[in-house]
């Protein structure tokens, strides 16, 4: 039976077996629906009528999906943006090609969005010391310019050389150029204390 002669038949039932459930959603979509290139977004949706939506969201349901709803142009929408949502439409359908070209492009988003992060993480961990760093050289200069760094002592006043020497070095690296070395939150320690050395110059001043 078609789609649309389902349509006609405003008191049929629901398919009670699973193949005329299948084969309801599947006519559905061949005459009303549409998917977006997973590649683009994952979007698929049934623009249907108001006497066949509460027989598909019923057989929806049985599969466990729950589509959204809206209007359009004096119609109903159901649609699905949850990419493991469309792959179980799709393999409701059983459109299985298209379902692995959808895992195929989905797997491949998934990858592109992870790099992305990563990348993006990456970027912002190293603006971060970037900050941190002009931050250390503005407190050392200011103490260099009041009072000089022999002001501080010797374990400051090194690390302070050591900042100055190389502005972009981690705090690892500056921790293993010190005798005896000396390790990353030793090196934070003291540039926190050479912060509120600093502040307490400018301050005074």
């Amino acid at each position: 039976m078609s789609f649309s002669s389902k349509v006609k038949q405003e008191l049929a039932a629901i398919p009670k077996e699973d193949c005329d459930k299948r084969a309801y959603v599947r006519d559905a979509y061949i005459h009303t629906g549409t998917m977006a290139h997973p590649k683009k977004s994952y979007h698929l949706e049934f623009a249907i009528t108001p006497i066949v939506k509460p027989r598909l969201v019923n057989i929806f349901a049985e599969f466990n999906l729950c589509p959204k709803e809206h209007s359009r142009n004096n119609g109903d929408i159901l649609y699905f943006k949850e990419a493991e949502q469309i792959a179980t439409v799709l393999n409701i359908m059983g459109a299985h090609i298209a379902l692995m070209e959808f895992e195929n492009c989905r797997i491949e988003r998934e990858v592109n969005n992870a790099i992305n992060r990563v990348a993006n993480a990456a970027a912002a961990n190293e603006d971060k010391k970037i900050t941190a760093s002009a931050r250390h050289v503005k407190d050392i200069l200011d103490i260099q310019r009041i009072a000089g760094l022999s002001s501080l002592e010797k374990g400051l006043a090194d690390v302070a050389k050591l900042r100055l020497d190389d502005r972009f070095a981690t705090l690892e690296d500056i921790g293993k150029k010190l005798s005896p070395s000396i390790s990353k939150s030793g090196v934070n320690h003291r540039l926190k204390k050479i912060a509120q050395i600093a502040e307490s110059y400018r301050g005074n001043k």
